[in-house]
């Protein structure tokens, strides 16, 4: 059927109407395109459908800048305007939390979204499939493996080191699996994870470390083996130079998550702060060293490791606290704010934990718009306000955004704990092992 696109829905879809008026969600397409389309799957009130051709481009579509656009699906919206883009994800986002805090009385401050460029070859961080000597992406729903030799939304640094891998390292690859490419902007070169469905790659993934210019460490995931590491498996980050180990989370758009780092910075104040999820510490590190205390908790023993490493080599322990133990169990004390950058999935558990560690300010960061707003409905219910909300433009053209959202406790008016407390109900925590998103 022929379909006139209307608007951007949240996720990289776009959106159109039946003839029956039933919503139907399409990926790839403009506002204003006019399409033909093979409906796919039909619900009661919705349908999706797959682009056939597209019959006449719409007044305002920009032209796709990758040749794979139409294969690889990784960035849905880049015929969307940029402009569109982010209107879309700022209404998306205001329109959740709205609901969400919409019981709290007083309406919480919903700013406008921050857009930090580039908006191509921004990625310092990568995702690839291997199979029968190809190495690229699966396209969405799909198990089909795309080979990939050049993508325009990674950065230089991570171009080059794709082009060496699939040069030099590739070739004896056999079976198959995933590859992380990371390398930090300005770097002369990166790092990979590599994770086969079977072992035996330790000798080639060795040598390609050795003997390359644009790699300096690796990491190698075999099942069944305990992981391996070659050269410096790190790559540093930022003003504060963050340590990621090759195979960890990290924000894949740098510039932007900078301007995030500070955003955070500002909504935590003079601290201390009891940080969950805190990864690599991508909050943490820049908040030590601008003089805030805090207590990190993370569940990758690795990552926390990592982190008292960092902490003792620049003489932070004073105000860096790290301890390997489940997000949704931290120690009891007292912490005036509670930070925390959970998985896509949220964390629901954040008014009990917000309770138990005597919270009065949540600083919450969210990849998520749905899960987030879930969370803050619940937290409005247990007390809560909604104080503002900013959302930050770090994935270009693919329909997603993070969101920081700042909850204050009503009427409550109590005192900051001592850093001693928080320090001392920290140690001793069991190691709980676990994933990071």
């Amino acid at each position: 059927m022929t379909l006139v696109v209307e608007r951007p829905a949240y996720g990289g879809d776009v959106i159109a109407h039946l003839p029956d008026g039933r919503v139907v969600f399409l990926r790839g397409a403009a506002p204003g395109d006019v399409v033909e389309a093979v409906v796919c799957e039909e619900r009661p009130r919705f349908a999706r459908a797959e682009i056939v051709r597209r019959v006449e481009a719409g007044p305002e579509a920009a032209v796709a800048f990758c040749r794979l656009f139409e294969r690889c699906g990784g960035c849905p919206w880049q015929t969307v305007p940029d402009e569109t883009q982010r209107a879309a994800l700022d209404a998306h986002v205001h329109r959740v939390l709205g609901r969400a805090a919409s019981r709290q009385g007083e309406p919480p401050t919903l700013r406008p979204i921050v857009h930090t460029p580039p908006a191509r070859a921004w990625r310092s961080t990568v995702r690839l499939h291997w199979a029968d000597g190809r190495l690229g992406f699966r396209p969405a729903g799909t198990r089909d493996l795309l080979d990939v030799d050049l993508c325009p939304v990674v950065t230089p640094e991570v171009q080059a080191l794709l082009t060496d891998v699939r040069a030099a390292l590739l070739p004896g690859f056999s079976g198959e699996g995933t590859m992380r490419l990371t390398a930090a902007p300005g770097a002369a070169s990166g790092t990979i994870a590599v994770l086969p469905d079977a072992p035996g790659l330790a000798t080639g993934v060795e040598a390609f470390v050795t003997a390359s210019g644009r790699c300096h460490g690796a990491a190698l995931l075999e099942p069944g083996r305990a992981p391996r590491t070659f050269g410096d498996p790190v790559n540093r980050f930022g003003p504060a130079r963050v340590p990621h180990p090759a195979a960890s989370f990290v924000q894949a758009h740098q510039p932007g998550n900078a301007r995030l780092v500070e955003a955070v910075r500002a909504a935590v104040g003079e601290g201390p702060v009891l940080e969950l999820f805190a990864g690599s510490g991508n909050f943490t590190l820049p908040l030590a060293l601008a003089g805030v205390r805090v207590t990190a908790i993370e569940s990758d023993a690795a990552a926390v490791a990592r982190l008292r490493d960092e902490a003792r080599f620049r003489n932070l322990s004073e105000r860096l606290t790290a301890a390997c133990a489940d997000a949704a169990r931290p120690p009891r004390g007292e912490w005036p704010t509670l930070l925390l950058d959970p998985p896509r999935a949220g964390f629901r558990q954040v008014a009990s934990v917000a309770e138990r560690v005597g919270a009065r300010r949540i600083v919450y960061v969210s990849c998520d718009p749905a899960t987030l707003a879930r969370d803050v409905e619940a937290l409005v219910a247990a007390g809560w306000r909604l104080a503002e909300a900013t959302s930050f433009d770090l994935f270009p053209h693919t329909g997603h955004v993070e969101v920081l959202a700042v909850l204050d406790r009503r009427g409550d008016d109590r005192r900051s704990p001592s850093v001693r407390t928080e320090r001392d109900q920290v140690r001793g925590t069991p190691p709980r092992r676990g994933g990071r998103r």
